[in-house]
């Protein structure tokens, strides 16, 4: 791929893939090490797709991998995010509404944090879905229905009074 052609693709497709990483990974600080890699991995493959949509979904495939591989150091680690961190103080309402959702969301598997982005941002089909995580489409149908009522069912609990004992 030549300058222009990057510049031209990279125009169409940083600005989602960033979105992508920040809200699937939860790590601001991981955003431009996953951006700049996957750009990186992408332009080294010796036969990368003519396709515009065959490469995006590979390197929303690539981004994923990466992500998927920095959740496993870290699970091998046992290092955690802390939570707390997110607490809004003296925030409106709305911040306070987005930083929930935030933390609702980053309750959810990596593998369903990943496919509720793709399907509802990205508003990838499950074929598309299928291709950049390495599932069959069969599989996507199955898991992102139950990302779906895990991400109900997180919403719900939130929406409840919490049980005190004492």
């Amino acid at each position: 791929m030549d300058e222009p052609a990057f510049q031209s693709f990279y125009s169409e497709t940083g600005r989602a893939l960033r979105a992508y990483v920040a809200r699937v990974s939860g790590d601001r600080n991981q955003v431009d090490d996953v951006v700049q890699e996957s750009y990186l991995r992408l332009l080294r493959m010796p036969a990368a797709p003519d396709d515009p949509q065959q490469l995006r979904r590979l390197l929303f495939r690539i981004a994923s991998n990466l992500m998927t591989d920095e959740w496993r150091r870290r699970r091998r680690a046992r290092t955690a995010t802390d939570a707390n961190a997110l607490e809004p103080k003296g925030s409106s309402p709305d911040l306070a509404l987005r930083l929930d959702m935030i933390r609702v969301f980053q309750q959810l598997a990596p593998q369903q944090r990943q496919m509720m982005w793709l399907a509802y941002v990205e508003g990838a089909d499950h074929r598309e879905i299928a291709a950049t995580l390495g599932l069959r489409e069969g599989s996507v149908r199955v898991l992102l229905h139950r990302a779906r009522r895990r991400l109900a069912s997180l919403l719900q609990a939130v929406g409840r009074p919490r049980r005190t004992d004492g």
